[in-house]
């Protein structure tokens, strides 16, 4: 197999890669940021429970940030502005990273709130998932290659 050829299958691999690692990371984000929708208020304690924010900040957040979570989620799955989304993926999740470990640091240990009210407590496992995503969502920020799938990737 001539080296030009062998160049064209990777291209596409990666290209395929890159479309899986989008819809597995929106979802992600769509299912996460849905859940935390239909219960602002159990969302509000548990950002309150981080003691991070100060008490003003804290119903504003639980109301806006689902939604950021949900449009750059859904703009990974359809493909639209990929690079920009993931960028505001990677940027939550670096800064939920930091919020959890903080937490750790503390010796708190309560609900992460990473999907809705589900009981998780925050933890080292918390911040593994939270770098499992974070890995391709660098990586679909960092790709230059075409992009399957997407319905308008302009401005990249």
């Amino acid at each position: 197999m001539s080296s030009d050829a062998t160049k064209a299958i990777w291209t596409r691999v990666f290209s395929l890669v890159e479309m899986l690692s989008r819809w597995i990371v929106g979802g992600v984000f769509l299912y996460a940021g849905g859940q935390k929708i239909l219960d602002p208020d159990g969302f509000a304690k548990i950002i309150y429970g981080y003691g991070i924010l100060p008490g003003g900040w804290v119903n504003i957040t639980a109301i806006v940030l689902p939604w950021v979570e949900c449009i750059a989620g859904g703009a990974l799955v359809i493909g639209v502005w990929p690079a920009s989304s993931s960028g505001v993926i990677s940027g939550l999740l670096s800064f939920f990273m930091v919020a959890i470990i903080y937490n750790i640091m503390r010796g708190y240990t309560f609900d992460c709130g990473c999907f809705g009210g589900s009981g998780e407590p925050s933890g080292w496992g918390t911040v593994v998932r939270d770098i499992a995503l974070f890995i391709p969502g660098a990586m679909i920020l960092l790709f230059r290659g075409k992009r399957y799938l997407c319905v308008y990737t302009g401005g990249e």
